[in-house]
């Protein structure tokens, strides 16, 4: 029980403060029209035109050349590519405990080590390659270039039909650190760790905070249109390109998503939840038999102009209950109920060149003792050189209990700072 306990903590830890892996201009080509008209300010929020494109399953075409043949080929006359690199100085100011041994992997890493700073050239190195496949069927694959984690880690296939006023399909995939969210999401919430808006998600994102960006495979069930789009996902943490960690070899978790997405008053806005349950890790051993997945994420957006400059406001609360006694939550290994609540605001004060964004958190550790207080707030600011390159930076101040001497936070070599500066491109 120790092992899988120890394990899961692992993997959280290192979701939360996952690298980026940010749009890239594949589907600009395919399409013929810029960054900015499927994306609202910045990566990943989107518009209501890139919504339609990402529900059509990537499928839609501009004034790209296609290949057309019986038997349904329908495919673009370019292999559509794109390449996205970034740079990173990370630096927090917690205290130097040394490295951690993977009790499954038996790999041994640094523990949030970077109170000296850490610059990573590159941070991400990736290769995209996705668009249409035919008429109704789209695909999307990530392959990291060296590192540990060079191949594929991530790559998804979205089978999507009209039927009615309603798009409805399903969108096999699996992927190294971004959950079962990664099948469908609309969301800029932190709901999934590259839809984010600023760099430190866990300053605002109840998803990133809880860990909910683990590995993951699975399929999701898609029904959505302009106002609304609900997800059924059977799903297992692994990824099955490397079947690396913890890797499960049953669909036995079991992820919902349902949002609302109304625009009212020129302000594109959104509500949504989040559940995970079932058990993700069925099928690792006999151990993790008494394993459950339970979380609960409720997120909101708003997306619009005040004093012609766009906003953008994202916000969520979630909690993962304590497991009952002889059991384990893949979101929860103390003895109290883990929370979060944060709220973002990303102004454009120079429309499409340069935002600031100013975001807060409130959230409990679920600690065996005390169940800790884990605030913070975050200041970010993006500079957009072009469309497609920007530099970033976020800076989250952390307090309560868990960044206390001996909390929590402190005691996994955190601190209660995190700075991240970063500068990327993608073309």
């Amino acid at each position: 029980m120790k092992k899988i306990v120890l394990s899961i903590a692992a993997v959280m830890a290192a979701t939360a403060f996952a690298p980026e892996a940010s749009a890239v201009p594949v589907f600009a080509r395919q399409t013929g029209m810029a960054c900015s008209a499927c994306h609202f300010q910045s990566f990943p929020a989107l518009t209501g035109f890139g919504k339609s494109f990402k529900t059509s399953g990537y499928t839609m075409m501009g004034a790209q050349e296609k290949i057309e043949g019986e038997h349904g080929l329908s495919i673009p006359a370019t292999l559509n590519m794109g390449v996205y690199m970034q740079a990173r100085y990370q630096k927090t100011n917690g205290p130097r405990v040394g490295t951690v041994t993977d009790p499954v992997t038996g790999i041994t890493t640094s523990t949030f080590n970077n109170n000296d700073g850490r610059i990573d050239l590159p941070d991400e190195f990736s290769l995209f390659f996705g668009g249409r496949a035919s008429e109704n069927i789209g695909a999307l694959t990530e392959m990291a270039v060296g590192g540990p984690a060079a191949g594929v880690v991530g790559a998804k296939f979205p089978i999507m039909f009209d039927v009615g006023s309603v798009k409805l399909g399903v969108v096999p995939f699996t992927v190294d650190s971004l959950g079962p969210q990664y099948g469908f999401d609309l969301f800029a919430t932190g709901a999934t760790a590259n839809g984010r808006v600023v760099e430190n998600g866990v300053g605002y994102s109840a998803n990133m905070y809880l860990g909910g960006n683990t590995a993951a495979s699975g399929a999701s069930i898609v029904v959505a249109n302009e106002t609304f789009h609900v997800s059924l996902t059977p799903w297992a943490q692994g990824h099955l390109v490397t079947n690396a960690g913890l890797a499960a070899t049953k669909l036995s978790g079991t992820y919902v998503r349902a949002a609302y997405t109304p625009t009212v008053a020129d302000w594109d806005l959104g509500v949504g939840i989040q559940n995970y349950s079932g058990d993700s890790l069925a099928g690792v051993d006999t151990i993790v038999s008494a394993n459950k997945d339970e979380m609960t994420v409720i997120d909101f957006q708003g997306q619009g102009e005040v004093a012609a400059m766009p906003v953008g406001i994202y916000g969520s609360y979630g909690w993962a209950d304590a497991p009952a006694l002889g059991q384990t939550n893949s979101y929860n290994t103390g003895t109290n109920r883990r929370s979060h609540f944060g709220l973002l605001g990303d102004l454009g004060v120079i429309p499409n060149t340069l935002n600031v964004q100013f975001g807060f958190a409130r959230a409990k550790t679920g600690a065996v003792l005390g169940n800790e207080s884990d605030n913070s707030y975050t200041l970010g600011l993006r500079y957009k050189l072009a469309q497609n390159v920007k530099a970033g930076l976020a800076y989250t101040k952390f307090s309560g209990a868990a960044s206390n001497v001996g909390g929590s936070r402190n005691a996994a070599g955190k601190g209660d700072s995190l700075l991240n500066l970063i500068f990327s491109v993608g073309y």
